[in-house]
């Protein structure tokens, strides 16, 4: 993926981050916060200042503008100029160049490209900064997910908790370009930091790197007083604790529950296979040869239904993947709870429920179809693995029978024990097993989703009473409660928005399906009351997936690979009563059958504060890797040692080098 920044889209007028505007120098432009200016305005009001932004553009390029000393008040200005700094993000995939969205959640070999140089195309200040301040990239790979992580030399790689952090750094003016490699079990990573600083000694450095990380803590707080209020007094200690406790017991059944069925799943997986092949013995005729005879897999086929061993191994097998599955959600829950604790700690609960409904659908729906990708994947890979295992096991059976089919019964078992041996010696048979594995890999993925949607929904329905935004209200839906929570005290917005719904064609409908997925609430609401109420041990539940007839058609697939025609099962199309989704609740399949809650909401247009919480929340999460880095920069820090080996410091003016930069980026996004 390359995300290249040489222009910034038109910026709009956007609402004020703070009534308070920071003491500007007496040469610049003082224009209202969140208004649009031009470029050497902005970096005038830059000078003596940390500058925060993020380079995804949405409605407009805000840059947010802290005072070190003097005040708390952060403001926000919108510019239409190119950015001092030009950035770009690509990545590898097992060698060949891959987009953000194909390494999000791969497995193999990720390689991770940064290249941020001066921006040629930046005017006037705007490129001294660029020219006179030091350039630190940092971002952080959790290790849970990623190993064997390498990069380029100079590149410092530290462990910070649950995860390693990569920073590097290149001398005042110069590019930051350098590659890191991970082996990924499902890839991962966070923003991507690029802080821009000056310094007289590497010491000085960490020092002004751990105030950048602590002011840009403050952004969010400074748009939702109330909640960091709520956080900083502890009103939601008791709800983060109880969550904390689910999301442990999440973690700690996908431990045991993921070991646990995965040695069933390799019983069955055995068991089927041996089911398979002592079917296709029993069909063996003439000379046992050293490869598959059709006829005898083919009569293989016609066993696939009907009380026969074949059939029974084919229902557990298909027990077996469904459960190993089944057993991934708990660690999709774990993950989906977490992040909810942390969007608590960091914005509080106002507008909480509106967003889990969306995820539960969201997740819920993306499960579902890569379940069934999962399950044709699966399907496919077993033709080939089936087919080498058949001819390996042949071959052993043609050699301890002497090719006497008499005799072949005789030396089944141990035909088998030394094929099961070859699926680590045997490179056909054990590249094709890679693909049986990738495909129960892709199951697995699936399930994390689905349990994060079930996550999301059980979280909903167990605590809504203590989030805010919650649409559903006692006599139907209140659209006041649809709105941003900065905006429900507007009189003019208050008004637009029942307007909307009053006389619109577009507001009725969705008043309309609202009160549905009320209604529909209530009754599941009930429904569990009646059931014993909560139950705290899971936040997910097993699929009603039936996988059997998927499992079933591999002999059947095996024998139309062959050009024997396909063998004849009541599921050959892995459709109908197979389909790979857990029950969804008829509120949710409301909710999300047009998208989301609220979808029509986009056509009124109104001030979105939730864009500028979104923007502060990610520059604020970056601050644990900013203070990481501070410590790599330090004197005793890798970066810290080969900036005093460079021997060079800083350069330039005094104006340009008053100023800090800390901006963000998601490139996997």
């Amino acid at each position: 993926m390359h995300r290249s920044l040489r222009h910034i889209c038109g910026a709009t007028l956007v609402v004020a981050l703070a009534a308070t505007t920071p003491a500007m120098p007496a040469s610049a432009a003082t224009p209202s916060p969140g208004q649009q200016v031009a470029a050497q305005d902005a970096a005038a009001r830059f000078v003596g200042h940390d500058v925060f932004t993020t380079l995804e553009v949405i409605d407009a390029r805000r840059f947010y503008i802290a005072p070190r000393e003097g005040g708390n008040g952060i403001a926000h200005i919108a510019i239409n100029a190119a950015l001092p700094w030009d950035v770009s993000v690509d990545y590898t995939l097992d060698g060949p160049s891959a987009t953000g969205a194909q390494v999000r959640g791969a497995k193999g070999m990720v390689g991770v490209h940064v290249h941020i140089q001066p921006n040629n195309l930046a005017q006037g200040d705007m490129q001294r900064f660029a020219r006179q301040l030091r350039p630190v990239v940092v971002f952080t790979i959790p290790t849970r997910d990623c190993t064997d992580i390498s990069a380029d030399t100079g590149v410092s790689l530290t462990q910070s908790g649950q995860s390693t952090v990569v920073a590097a750094t290149a001398n005042p003016g110069e590019a930051v370009d350098f590659r890191v490699y991970a082996d990924a079990k499902r890839f991962s990573m966070s923003p991507v930091a690029l802080a821009a600083l000056s310094a007289d000694t590497p010491d000085h450095y960490a020092s002004a790197m751990r105030t950048l990380a602590d002011q840009s803590g403050r952004l969010t707080s400074s748009i939702d007083a109330d909640a960091s209020a709520q956080a900083a007094n502890g009103a939601h200690a008791e709800l983060i604790a109880t969550l904390t406790t689910l999301r442990d017991q999440e973690r700690a059944l996908a431990k045991s529950a993921i070991a646990e069925r995965t040695a069933s799943h390799q019983r069955a997986f055995h068991d089927y296979m041996a089911a398979y092949v002592g079917s296709y013995t029993t069909h063996l005729s003439g000379s046992i040869g050293t490869t598959t005879q059709l006829g005898a897999l083919m009569g293989t086929a016609g066993e696939l239904k009907g009380d026969t061993p074949l059939a029974h191994a084919v229902t557990g097998l298909a027990t077996a993947v469904n459960e190993l599955s089944d057993a991934h959600q708990h660690t999709g829950a774990a993950d989906e709870v977490d992040r909810i604790i942390q969007r608590i700690r960091q914005q509080g609960t106002q507008g909480l429920a509106e967003e889990l409904k969306k995820t539960a659908g969201e997740q819920t729906r993306i499960g579902a179809k890569e379940y069934s990708v999962g399950q044709s994947q699966l399907s496919q890979a077993m033709i080939p693995y089936s087919m080498a295992y058949t001819d390996a096991y042949t071959a052993h059976l043609d050699t301890l029978a002497g090719g006497n089919v008499g005799a072949a019964a005789q030396f089944e078992q141990q035909a088998i024990e030394q094929t099961n041996a070859d699926n680590t010696t045997d490179p056909t048979l054990s590249g094709d097993m890679q693909g049986v594995n990738a495909a129960m890999a892709t199951l697995a993925s699936a399930r994390e989703h689905t349990g994060a949607g079930s996550a999301a929904r059980q979280i909903l329905l167990r605590f809504s009473g203590r989030f805010g935004g919650d649409s559903a209200a006692t006599d139907g839906v209140e659209p006041i409660n649809e709105m941003q929570p900065a905006l429900r005290h507007s009189p003019i917005a208050q008004q637009a928005y029942r307007d909307w719904y009053t006389y619109s064609i577009g507001g009725r409908a969705e008043l309309l399906r609202a009160k549905r997925i009320a209604e529909a609430r209530a009754e599941e609401q009930k429904a569990r009351s009646a059931n014993g109420g909560d139950d705290m041990s899971t936040l997910v539940s097993a699929s009603s997936d039936d996988a059997s007839a998927d499992v079933a058609k591999y002999a059947g697939s095996v024998t139309k690979s062959l050009g024997g025609g396909a063998a004849s099962s009541q599921g050959s199309g892995g459709t109908g009563r197979h389909s790979a989704q857990s029950a969804i609740p008829e509120s949710e399949r409301l909710a999300t059958q047009l998208g989301i809650s609220g979808l029509a909401n986009h056509q009124l247009i109104v001030p979105d504060s939730q864009r500028l919480i979104d923007e502060t929340v990610q520059l604020g999460s970056m601050a644990p890797a900013l203070h990481a880095a501070a410590d790599a920069m330090s004197s005793r820090g890798e970066l810290g040692k080969r900036m005093a080996a460079s021997g060079v410091m800083q350069a330039g003016e005094a104006s340009a080098l008053d100023s800090r930069f800390v901006m963000v980026t998601n490139p996997t996004r």
